[in-house]
C-alpha cells in the first residue's frame, strides 16, 4: 500500500511531493531514536524539515544532546538531510529544558519586563540560548511579542509570557532578547501575529474572537519596529479570529492577514510559522487536513503539529502531507506558492547554520 505521505504528483511537479515534509515542524513521543517507530516514520518517510521537542522528550542535558545528535544522524542516513530541532524556550513557565530536567530556573518575560533591565534581559536570553545550543537545539520559538494589555488574558498574561502592556517596552525587551539568542547561535521566532494579548480565551482550547478587543496600533508596533531593524528571523501566527481582518478565517488560515497584512502591508518576506494545528481553535473547527492547505494558501511556510499521533491512530503529518499533495494535484495549491515556501525554509535553515558557526 502506498504511504499517505507519498502522494502521486502530476508530471508538472516532479519531486515536489518528496520535499513537502520540509514544510512541517512536528512533535513526537519518546526520549530516544532507537526503536522509536514514530520518529523513524517522521524522519525517513515524511522527511520532516524540523522536529519539535517538549517536556515529554526531555530527561536531562546528556540525554537531550544524544537525542538531537541521533535525530540528525538518522535523518541524514535515510533522507539525506538533517532537520532543525526546535523548542519553546520562552523562560519562566514555558521552558522545556527546565527544573524537572535538572536545569536552573529562568526568568519569565513578565519578570524581565517588570525589571526593565535590558542588560539583564540580553544576558538571560543568552544563557537560555547557550543551554539550547549545548543540547543541539538551534531554533527557539520565542520571544513572545504579544502586548499584554488585557490582564484577564488566560494564555499570555496569566502565564507571564508577555513583557508588558506597553508596546515600546515589549519592543525594547524583545530586541535585546533576540540579540542574546543570536549571540548564543540560536535562531528565533517572534509570536503570535497579529496579536494574542487582548483575548479573553485560549486558542489551545477552542475558538477565540478578538474582533472587539484587538488593537492594531498597539499589537503591530513590535512587529513594525523589529522588522525595520532587521531582527526578525521568523514569525508565528495566532489562531485568533478578527472580523475586521477576515470575516471567515482566523489569522493562521487567513490570506488577508498573512499575505495581505504581514507580507504586503508590513513588507515581510521571511518565514511564517503556523502555531500548532492540533490546537482546539484549528483542529476542532477545520481538521488538520483542511487547515494545512488553508494555511499554506494563506501564505504560511511551516506548519506545526505538536503531537503527531491522532486519537484515531493516524499520523497528523501523514494526513497533512497527503492533503497538501492532493491540493497541488487538483489546483487548490499552486506549485509556485509551495516552491516559494520551500525556498523560505531553505533560506531560514541557511541562516540558522550561519548563526550556529
Amino acid at each position: 500500500m502506498q504511504s499517505a505521505c507519498r502522494t502521486v504528483m502530476p508530471a508538472a511537479l516532479p519531486g515536489m511531493d518528496r520535499d513537502l515534509g520540509e514544510l512541517l515542524l512536528v512533535g513526537f513521543s519518546g526520549t530516544e531514536v532507537d526503536g522509536n517507530l514514530e520518529l523513524e516514520r517522521l524522519l525517513c518517510e515524511a522527511r520532516v524539515g524540523s522536529v519539535l521537542l517538549f517536556g515529554r522528550n526531555v530527561v536531562n542535558q546528556i540525554q537531550v544532546r544524544g537525542l538531537t545528535t541521533a535525530i540528525r544522524e538518522r535523518a541524514m542516513a535515510c533522507a539525506g538531510r538533517a532537520p532543525l530541532v526546535a523548542v519553546d524556550a520562552e523562560g519562566g513557565r514555558v521552558m522545556r529544558l527546565g527544573a524537572a530536567a535538572g536545569y536552573d530556573p529562568t526568568f519569565s518575560a513578565e519578570e524581565l519586563g517588570s525589571a526593565n533591565d535590558l542588560a539583564l534581559t540580553e544576558l538571560e536570553a543568552r544563557r537560555i540560548g547557550e543551554r539550547l545550543r549545548a543540547t543541539g537545539i538551534r531554533w527557539n520559538l520565542a520571544p513572545v511579542v504579544d502586548v499584554g494589555y488585557n490582564p484577564a488574558n488566560p494564555v499570555i498574561t496569566a502565564w507571564g509570557r508577555s513583557f508588558g502592556a506597553d508596546p515600546e517596552l515589549v519592543t525594547a525587551q524583545a530586541r535585546v532578547w533576540i540579540r542574546g539568542m543570536h549571540a548564543a547561535g540560536v535562531i528565533t521566532t517572534i509570536k503570535h501575529f497579529p496579536g494574542h494579548g487582548s483575548s479573553f480565551a485560549d486558542s489551545h482550547l477552542g475558538f477565540v474572537d478578538v474582533t472587539d478587543t484587538a488593537s492594531r496600533s498597539l499589537e503591530l508596533a513590535p512587529y513594525r519596529a523589529l522588522l525595520r531593524e532587521g531582527l526578525v528571523d521568523s514569525i508565528m501566527t495566532a489562531h485568533v479570529f478578527n472580523r475586521r481582518l477576515d470575516w471567515r478565517y482566523p489569522a493562521t488560515l487567513s490570506r488577508p492577514t498573512v499575505t495581505g497584512l504581514l507580507r504586503r502591508t508590513l513588507d515581510y518576506d521571511g518565514l511564517v510559522v503556523a502555531d500548532d494545528l492540533r490546537m482546539g481553535a484549528i483542529e476542532q473547527q477545520y481538521g488538520v487536513a483542511a487547515a494545512a492547505v488553508l494555511a499554506v494558501r494563506a501564505g504560511v511556510d511551516v506548519l506545526i503539529l505538536a503531537q503527531d499521533r491522532m486519537l484515531d491512530g493516524r499520523a497528523a503529518s501523514a494526513v497533512a502531507l497527503a492533503e497538501l499533495g492532493q491540493a497541488l494535484g487538483d489546483g487548490r495549491l499552486r506549485s509556485a506558492q509551495v516552491a516559494t515556501a520551500l525556498d523560505r525554509v531553505r533560506r531560514f535553515k541557511m541562516r540558522a547554520a550561519e548563526l550556529a558557526r
